[in-house]
């Protein structure tokens, strides 16, 4: 049993304090679970937060996954073996710089749907997954002898509306099933956040990087003072994004926010504890109407224990706050992960997109849709059609793109669109000429009004005659969707430059370890370890082209890296391996 009031928290009528760490289950390969955690628990926290993800949970619509690396309820055996509380975060939507905040995306396929507020249809779809969640959590809420001592409503609901009646939905359909532990919100510390997201009677917490007088006293004078402080994201790091020069936050500033945040609330967590990876497609994007901002593959986030689950100078700053706080013995037992060098991969051969023998879905189409249209959700797209300018030529006129779109002209690379490119036009010489569009699905939208976030060609394309000087609409489209997921089986040809193409290479492994790939000479896409989608790689400035490998995806003997780059260039392509590039 959760109980408050003005100045304490109870945990089965005693009095506790509760300082906890972010990470999640499905950032973390499963076989690592107990060693995370039990860096969390060295660390003197006494309790575990964690999301859940329900674009994982439900890929497709009706049908669930709780298994492997998505089985949540092992994940809070395994804290509870530990001895660690749990706060679960089921969202729906939960941000974490993850592909749509955790949305699956096949909700945009459905026109009468609103995000996030009181829409029968949204309602009706999030029910199924959240019920299920209830399934898993109950038999280990605190209430019934576990360690799940709160689930949240929503996620900082006040950052994107005020639905009452919404929030008021999840908080009924929680309590329909069974969810009788603690409930919490989590907001900024801003009057009009605050307004928007908590409920009576739920215990609100405040989210915010380092001023813990200044964010926990606004918390509680807005409370009138009913609650003790309660902190769900100290924001000890920070996000990553694609092309952003990456700083780590001072240790010492943190160390004092730590300090000053379990002086002035009754439960902090740190976000995040341990980061991990967004493998795949799942990074989110931010769109605040001037650019595109992509969130990385690595969410290492300047988090206490870094990517590979090692221990940094912050974690010791930490724990040496925390265990005097909470009057704990330092104790450090884990082992840090040590990064292997497999030497460098040898190249094996390369195929195009277009000789690359994968089946592509079809369609005919008049004009062209989003992805989602074609029941696709992650991947690329490519969209072809013929088109006619008289003598002078003409220009296409494209609409929104979400979010790269490569324009080829008569098979001839010719162009790269962006989101936000200023001029969103392609000559076209006078004749007729076949264009192909491939796009790049960079991850939706994850945080504020633009999540709505349709991938592909978003509009109309037009053509503009020159000696018509006028629009036309361009029509009769053959669209193929690419999601990648199946791999080219022969690599015997070379790509062409601009070319979209696959690159095979091979490394032996006498055992497995945990490693990082590095990539030389490519451009943008995805790579491959025996099949498994590793994430986005981008050559860009100020982020590092790599990639890490935990052991469980190596097998002894010959493993298999395939990289998909969007646009072929001439330099030579090569991969290693090791801490740092070589």
């Amino acid at each position: 049993m959760v109980t408050y009031d003005k100045e304490n928290i109870y945990i089965n009528n005693k009095k506790a304090k509760i300082v906890s760490g972010s990470m999640h289950y499905f950032r973390i390969v499963p076989r690592y679970w107990v060693d995370r955690l039990l860096k969390l628990k060295e660390s003197g926290c006494n309790c575990v937060e964690t999301y859940v993800c329900w674009n994982l949970h439900e890929k497709t619509e009706g049908n669930f996954d709780f298994s492997a690396s998505l089985d949540l309820g092992r994940f809070l055996d395994i804290a509870n073996e530990l001895g660690l509380y749990a706060i679960v975060r089921p969202g729906p939507y939960m941000c974490s710089e993850w592909d749509f905040g955790g949305l699956p995306w096949w909700l945009l396929k459905y026109p009468d749907i609103e995000l996030r507020c009181n829409n029968k249809r949204f309602l009706s779809l999030c029910t199924p997954y959240l019920e299920k969640v209830c399934e898993i959590l109950k038999s280990r809420l605190i209430t019934n002898g576990g360690n799940v001592i709160f689930v949240q409503i929503e996620n900082e609901y006040g950052s994107y509306s005020d639905d009452k009646e919404y929030l008021g939905y999840l908080k009924n359909l929680y309590e329909k099933n069974g969810i009788d532990c603690g409930y919490i919100t989590s907001d900024g510390e801003e009057e009009c956040m605050l307004r928007g997201g908590t409920l009576p009677d739920v215990l609100a917490s405040v989210n915010y990087r380092k001023e813990s007088e200044y964010a926990i006293g606004k918390l509680r004078e807005y409370r009138n003072y009913s609650q003790p402080g309660a902190v769900l994201e100290l924001w000890n790091g920070r996000a990553m994004h694609w092309g952003e020069k990456f700083e780590r936050r001072d240790v010492n500033e943190v160390k004092e926010s730590v300090r000053s945040a379990i002086e002035f609330a009754e439960l902090v967590n740190m976000y995040m504890f341990h980061g991990g990876t967004t493998f795949g497609f799942m990074n989110g994007t931010l769109d605040f109407g001037e650019d595109l901002i992509v969130q990385m593959t690595s969410y290492d986030v300047d988090a206490p224990l870094d990517e590979y689950g090692r221990r940094t100078p912050k974690y010791y700053a930490e724990q040496e706050v925390i265990c005097k706080a909470l009057g704990k013995e330092i104790k450090n037992t884990a082992k840090d992960t040590v990064l292997f060098d497999y030497g460098e991969a040898k190249y094996i051969g390369e195929c195009s997109l277009t000789d690359s023998g994968l089946k592509f879905n079809k369609f005919k189409s008049s004009a062209p849709k989003p992805m989602e249209m074609y029941n696709q959700g992650y991947g690329y797209i490519a969209y072809q059609t013929h088109v006619f300018t008289q003598e002078k030529g003409g220009k296409l006129v494209l609409p929104e793109i979400h979010d790269i779109a490569h324009v080829y002209i008569d098979g001839i690379y010719t162009k790269t669109l962006e989101r936000y490119s200023t001029n969103k036009t392609v000559d076209i010489p006078s004749g007729e000429h076949h264009i192909a569009i491939l796009a790049e699905n960079m991850g939706r939208v994850n945080y504020g009004i633009k999540m709505k976030d349709y991938k592909g060609i978003v509009g109309d394309i037009l053509l503009w005659d020159n000696h018509m000087e006028m629009n036309f609409m361009t029509t009769g489209y053959t669209v193929h969707t690419i999601p990648l997921e199946e791999l080219p089986q022969k690599y015997d040809s070379s790509a062409k430059l601009n070319e979209p193409a696959f690159y095979k290479f091979t490394f032996n492994a006498e055992k497995a370890e945990d490693t990082v790939i590095h990539l030389k000479g490519f451009t943008r896409g995805v790579a491959f370890i025996n099949g498994f989608n590793l994430g986005r790689h981008w050559d860009i400035e100020n982020s590092p082209n790599k990639l890490f490998i935990p052991a469980p995806f190596i097998k002894r003997g010959e493993n298999e890296i395939v990289v998909f780059d969007v646009l072929h260039k001439n330099d030579t392509k090569k991969i290693t391996f090791g801490e740092f590039a070589k």
